[in-house]
């Protein structure tokens, strides 16, 4: 089974090539990707896998049953059901990389992989279904919207039913990092991911002059002290040993140089790795800063957005994904990773149903794929999209193949 997923991956692989890079050439923003939505529905019809359109507003769900004797006798119902998940949306940004398939939108760019991320699923479709004759069960593959903007795709896609009819047992995804090379991928069972809120402040005082100091509430200077007095929230209110950011990344106010404002805006983001401890940081965010801005003799108001969860994976998940990616490509080809504060709304799909999440290298020096996600520069190199078809098409199967053992 290994050499025929493989074989069927190194098959497909120019085609898949081809199709990131149109993918590329074309991103389309959060709930954005009517055409990228078009091009993924095209491709799984022609494999024959019924799709499902307008799930989670411009998502898509991909259904395909095995069909072995055992599993065909089986009612849908009783079928085990895996979810293969890949994000759609592009980002904000204009691109600097030296590729010839460059973005051809301006001020929108793949720089986070999810080009890579559709074609690769797309790559491990073709693969289930050459071999679904030996698919003990049934396979959605998720193609979410909206990765790269809170409140995320991921919950609108739940709400409107991607993880049943059938119901899903469990859901694998996996990301793009030049901080690996090609053929490395990196696992982590528990806590992997942060989750991500977004804090808007504005301050509120009294303007007026800026030689008259004396007559004003200054919010600039009320401002100030918020975000010095914050950082206390991380470094003296939280346990040392729980990882946490506070980063306020913005700040607007004033618009002369002899002109103190009537009120100052800042925003930010919180990370935190503990439910519990992001329930209570943000608690304590809108108290430092409400009662230092009182203080002062001013007035603050605090909106929180909350962003997406931790991203917890799953023990048995993670633990048959490492042996699966071992299996494929060696025992060397898997690396042991650390949390990471960034964000990732898969967290969602794990609060549901248990799976799990990793790292696919994509870094070669080289060929300069060493730019990280999210820069203007970043580009990867393509041979990891080869590997990542065939990891989630043989880790669909080892999953399946194992809940029929058990049963």
């Amino acid at each position: 089974m290994i050499e025929k997923i493989l074989s069927i991956s190194r098959k497909s692989f120019s085609e898949i090539v081809k199709l990131r890079r149109e993918f590329h050439q074309y991103p389309e923003l959060a709930f954005q990707e009517l055409n990228t939505g078009k091009i993924v529905a095209n491709e799984l019809e022609k494999l024959g896998i019924r799709v499902k359109n307008g799930v989670g507003k411009t998502g898509l769900v991909g259904i395909l049953d095995g069909d072995p004797p055992a599993v065909s006798k089986m009612r849908i119902r009783d079928r085990r059901v895996v979810a293969l998940r890949a994000d759609m949306d592009a980002l904000p940004i204009n691109e600097e990389s030296d590729v010839p398939f460059a973005s051809k939108n301006p001020g929108k760019m793949h720089a986070c992989g999810h080009d890579a991320h559709m074609a690769m699923l797309i790559g491990a479709a073709r693969i289930l279904s050459e071999l679904k004759t030996g698919l003990n069960g049934t396979v959605k593959f998720i193609f979410q919207p909206s990765e790269e903007k809170n409140p995320g795709g991921a919950p609108s896609m739940i709400k409107d039913g991607a993880l049943s009819n059938p119901d899903v047992d469990v859901i694998f995804g996996q990301h793009m990092t030049t901080e690996l090379t090609v053929g490395k991928f990196g696992f982590k069972a528990g806590p992997l991911m942060a989750s991500a809120d977004e804090i808007y402040i504005t301050v509120i005082g009294k303007g007026g002059h800026g030689a008259s100091p004396h007559k004003t509430i200054d919010p600039v200077i009320i401002a100030a002290q918020v975000i010095s007095s914050l950082q206390n929230v991380i470094s003296r209110m939280r346990n040392p040993l729980e990882p946490s950011v506070l980063t306020i990344g913005s700040i607007h106010g004033g618009s002369a140089t002899n002109v103190i404002p009537d009120e100052v805006k800042l925003s930010g983001t919180f990370r935190a790795m503990n439910g519990n401890w992001r329930k209570k940081g943000l608690s304590l965010i809108r108290q430092t800063a409400e009662e230092v801005a009182k203080g002062f003799g001013g007035k603050c108001k605090v909106e929180i957005s909350n962003g997406y969860p931790v991203l917890v994976n799953s023990e048995n998940e993670t633990s048959l994904a490492r042996e699966s990616a071992k299996k494929l490509f060696g025992e060397k080809s898997t690396v042991e990773m650390n949390p990471v504060m960034s964000a990732e709304d898969f967290a969602y799909f794990l609060q549901e149903t248990p799976g799990t999440f990793w790292w696919i290298g994509a870094g070669n020096k080289k060929t300069g794929a060493t730019a990280s996600i999210h820069s203007s520069k970043f580009k990867i190199d393509e041979n990891a999209l080869m590997h990542g078809s065939a990891l989630l098409a043989f880790l669909t199967m080892q999953y399946l193949d194992s809940r029929d053992r058990k049963d």
